[in-house]
């Protein structure tokens, strides 16, 4: 390989701004998987208290849609985080690969996690979507 050293670290260094945003991305959305994960166990610990009294039929049924819902957000919260992981897992390969091989290897590596990047926006996007029909559904 011929490139110079400065030029080598400028090629493997660049891979860390995707780095970057990937780890804001998964800040912000592991704290909202968080956040639907313990809706979902307050939830249905209210639907099991409800379901042995009987006694608020309309609180009973509200949770019975906003249970399937909330978890749906909680698999597409889930399937974001894992894309956003396996990018930051590819672009972490790349810059290690970079300085060993001319092949296109390293630009593989780096569209296949950009590829992940936008594979998790999707999932947190739909996720956003659902969670507006949620707050419909609560305010009826």
């Amino acid at each position: 390989m011929d490139v110079p050293a400065p030029q080598l670290i400028v090629q493997m260094v660049s891979p860390a701004v995707m780095l970057s945003a990937c780890g804001l991305m998964l800040l912000g959305l592991g704290n909202r998987y968080g956040r639907v994960v313990d809706r979902i166990r307050a939830y249905s610990g209210e639907w099991r208290e409800l379901k042995k009294l009987a006694n608020d039929p309309d609180r009973l049924r509200t949770l019975e849609v906003q249970l399937p819902d909330l978890f749906r957000r909680g698999k597409l919260l889930r399937n974001a985080v894992l894309y956003f992981n396996i990018a930051i897992f590819l672009f972490v390969v790349c810059s290690f690969v970079i300085p060993l091989t001319d092949a296109p290897l390293p630009l593989l590596l780096f569209c296949a996690g950009m590829a992940c990047v936008l594979t998790g926006t999707l999932f947190a996007l739909r996720e956003t979507l659902l969670s507006f029909r949620l707050l419909k559904l609560e305010l009826e």
